[in-house]
């Protein structure tokens, strides 16, 4: 039988459930899950919200785009500072993006940037001394930074030299999750300063955008990256389209895998155990690692899976019944907000033992298979699973190699303090000691 009500915790007038999930989103979502069941209903700034942690119920919703497009309040947040990119779009435009796009990301591609992907990991730990505080989070920030304006621009791109370590710093800080309240609320006209920040920001980075722009459209040269393949697509873009596209890569390319490193560290930094099967692996190889090696590793894969896992940094995905739809029993109405929290399905002890234990034998061979598909969906699902999301494993994984066997960092702090923003980040720097290993 069908209800219209699912259950879920009484909120209280007008801001109904939002002082609840705004002290931490993330045990919020937990507490409803535990004492609510598989569908819950509550109200979060100001929006009917039905949270879904049945996988099969997660499936239904990512594989069907069509009934389930992405929550329009929540998307125009992110459109205002990407613009209309993969990220963003729907309908035609997103199927003819995505199509053009994707052979950027095939491993034939990946291939090709696997030796920058490394020498950019060398030289994040080649900038390192033994002994001597490094902020992890920054390195690895600026670390899949250079990598992705590599991979996007091409070799000849100098970071540095056209000002883009400030300026994306700059956009990304009005998502940070101290500043969202203001971020979202403020009025366009309020005279904010880390917002006017961002905004020059963006410029800049638009004008450096074009600049590549009109001089690779006179370049002849046969190039891999993805500024060419945009450039040659059959599909015809004009300058405002491709810049949306790379301002998206920009966003959501780095700064997603440079959490799961930084995750990664922290982690390993807690268990040696696991560092030490870690290190078995990685001093095995010949030398630097190469993309062959990737396809051999099997512990270096887990170790970034697992971190995931517990610390996955999209830690909600959000879509709306494009119609009223029944889930669960329960009546969700159409335009309402449906999450589907990976945080919660990821330490979700119906499908994992011990959640809170980092363990990355569970991503082993054999380790998958007793657990539903959706019960593990770090890049999403469905059509619109992460274009990205073999470049980022491979991506990681070379980091990883590459700087494990040089250095072990060691934690200067206790507990690693979070805050689920846009995505869920360290709410504090994250101090480490680089040690040599012999």
């Amino acid at each position: 039988m069908t209800t219209t009500d699912a259950p879920g915790p009484r909120g209280l007038p007008v801001i109904g459930n939002s002082h609840q999930w705004a002290r931490d989103p993330c045990a919020f979502r937990e507490r409803c899950a535990a004492e609510y069941g598989p569908v819950v209903n509550y109200e979060m700034l100001g929006w009917d919200t039905y949270m879904l942690t049945d996988p099969a119920d997660v499936k239904r919703v990512l594989e069907d785009p069509d009934t389930f497009p992405k929550h329009e309040p929540s998307n125009a947040q992110l459109e205002a500072f990407v613009g209309n990119g993969l990220l963003t779009s729907g309908g035609d435009l997103w199927e003819r993006q995505r199509a053009a796009i994707q052979p950027a990301f095939y491993m034939d591609h990946i291939r090709n940037y696997a030796e920058r992907m490394v020498a950019q990991a060398a030289a994040t730990a080649d900038r390192w001394t033994a002994g001597e505080s490094v902020d992890v989070r920054r390195a690895m920030t600026r670390c899949t930074l250079d990598i992705l304006v590599d991979c996007l621009f091409g070799e000849d791109i100098d970071p540095a030299e056209r000002g883009l370590y400030e300026a994306v710093e700059a956009f990304q800080a009005p998502l940070e999750p101290s500043k969202q309240p203001i971020t979202f609320f403020a009025p366009d006209w309020a005279p904010v300063p880390f917002l006017r920040r961002a905004d020059r920001a963006l410029s800049h980075i638009d004008d450096q955008i074009y600049d590549i722009l009109e001089t690779r459209r006179a370049d002849e040269s046969d190039r891999d990256d993805l500024v060419a393949m945009l450039l040659a697509a059959d599909t015809a873009m004009d300058d405002e389209q491709i810049r949306d596209e790379l301002v998206t890569f920009l966003f959501a390319g780095h700064e997603t895998t440079a959490l799961s490193m930084t995750y990664v560290w922290d982690l390993l930094s807690r268990n040696p155990t696991a560092q030490r099967r870690l290190h078995e692996e990685v001093d095995a190889l010949d030398g630097r690692p190469t993309i062959e090696d990737v396809f051999d590793f099997e512990y270096t894969g887990a170790v970034i899976e697992e971190a995931m896992r517990l610390y996955p940094p999209a830690h909600d995905i959000r879509r709306s019944p494009a119609t009223t739809v029944e889930i669960g029993g329960y009546t969700i109405p159409e335009g309402s907000l449906v999450t589907l929290p990976t945080w919660v399905l990821h330490r979700d002890e119906r499908f994992w033992d011990d959640p809170e234990q980092f363990r990355p034998e569970r991503f082993l061979d054999g380790g998958r298979s007793d657990r539903p598909e959706y019960a593990y969906f770090p890049f999403g699902g469905g059509p619109r699973r992460c274009i990205g999301q073999q470049f980022a494993m491979t991506e990681a994984q070379l980091i990883l190699a590459a700087i494990a066997r040089e250095w072990t960092l060691e934690r200067e702090y206790g507990d690693l303090d979070l805050s689920a923003a846009v995505t869920l980040q360290p709410s504090h720097d994250v101090p480490m000691t680089p040690h040599e290993r012999t």
